[in-house]
């Protein structure tokens, strides 16, 4: 996949995105999206991608994580994903799975101060647009599968835990602090 081919699918990858938001209640909970996300599985398309997004912005971060490059770009001038404009760009290195190539997931910040999955969890749950939903959310009804995880570098200033709203193809993740403040790009929000 090279990076045209890449931006083509934007606007199908942001029309999809926001009716998914929209069935999480999402969009009106007019959350601010941190990032989108992208899969390749060809180590050169990767690094293709990659030189493309260096000439367009600045690496953030060039981490090693589970045996492979993952790197946060923040760009010069935002995308446009469905109704939102994004400026950093995750790229994981391909790690050996298939997947499907291209637009995988958004992340939106939910600012309440999680520092675990567990209260993450909790914050989501208490959010108004999703309480409502979550008993057919959580019973399978809607055909979404949730997740939690806990993440958190050596180096990185805050925790990072997240929970993922996955259907089909597409993902949303909602955490708790903007990546740039968890990954020191930014200073970390005052503690209260």
């Amino acid at each position: 996949m090279n990076f045209e081919q890449l931006i083509a699918k934007l606007p199908e990858f942001g029309h999809n995105i926001t009716i998914f938001a929209n069935r999480l209640g999402l969009v009106q909970a007019q959350l601010e999206v941190d990032h989108i996300a992208l899969r390749v599985t060809e180590k050169s398309d990767a690094e293709h991608l990659k030189t493309q997004f260096e000439k367009r912005g600045t690496i953030l971060s060039d981490k090693v994580i589970n045996g492979r490059p993952i790197y946060l770009i923040e760009l010069e001038q935002p995308l446009s994903v469905g109704p939102w404009q994004v400026n950093v760009i995750e790229l994981p290195f391909p790690d050996g799975r298939k997947r499907r190539d291209g637009w995988e997931h958004i992340e939106f910040v939910l600012p309440c101060g999680a520092e675990n999955e567990q209260q993450l969890m909790k914050a989501v749950k208490q959010l108004p647009v999703i309480t409502a939903k979550w008993p057919v959310i959580e019973d399978g009804t809607l055909e979404i599968e949730v997740k939690s995880s806990d993440s958190k570098a050596d180096d990185e200033p805050l925790p990072n835990p997240s929970v993922s709203f996955k259907s089909n193809y597409l993902t949303i993740k909602l955490h708790p602090y903007d990546i740039r403040q968890v990954i020191g790009a930014q200073p970390a929000p005052a503690a209260n």
